[in-house]
């Protein structure tokens, strides 16, 4: 008997039954792996669409599907006990989509403060201590390492205080490609100052 008469996988929207012959000879690893690979195959792209729709981001998807095929690779010994994989599979995405967003939002509240502190750095004060004059120095060295258009984003946006549809404009680029500029740009200037600050 070949093994791929020894289990039968009916895999519905509904329900994944997984019945064995107790005489096949084949492995239960063998067939855990057969179905995880069956249910990859028929979830992966449906669960990838259905996360862009939510998160609008081509690499925030696949990074939230491979979270989910990852939890599910890591109980592939427990999947004959979930009742509707269908729903199983959406409600771990949508959960992964959630977690993806939260943290996102954290992440960007991080960036903003970081912003802020150097915008306030580059401002003039009366009365400077050097070691504040030491790190605005930094500051701007960092600023004068970033790539041209990158800089020029940077600085319309922190020193100009434009909007980035505004910056979009002036500089002809799309306001993704701003957001994108502005992110590179917080961490090259981070990268920068952990670089050469004690």
């Amino acid at each position: 008997m070949t093994v791929e008469k020894c289990y039968y996988f009916a895999i519905s929207k509904t329900k994944t039954c997984v019945m064995r012959n107790d005489d096949c000879p084949g492995s239960s690893k063998d067939m855990l792996e057969q179905l995880f690979n069956e249910l990859f195959r028929e979830y992966e792209h449906p669960l990838y669409l259905f996360a862009f729709r939510m998160l609008k981001s081509d690499m925030a998807a696949k990074d939230v599907i491979q979270d989910v095929f990852l939890k599910l690779w890591m109980i592939r010994d427990r999947i004959s006990e979930i009742k509707s994989i269908s729903s199983f599979l959406y409600r771990l995405t949508e959960n992964k989509v959630i977690d993806h967003l939260r943290a996102a939002a954290a992440d960007q509240k991080r960036k903003q403060a970081l912003w802020q502190r150097m915008h306030q750095s580059s401002e003039p004060h009366a009365g400077v201590g050097v070691e504040d004059a030491e790190y605005h120095t930094i500051i701007h060295q960092a600023i004068e390492q970033l790539p041209p258009q990158r800089r020029a984003v940077y600085l319309l946006s922190h020193a100009a205080d434009k909007p980035r549809k505004e910056i979009a404009s002036l500089l002809h680029i799309s306001p993704n490609t701003v957001k994108n500029h502005l992110a590179k740009a917080v961490e090259n200037i981070v990268a920068y100052l952990k670089n050469n600050t004690d």
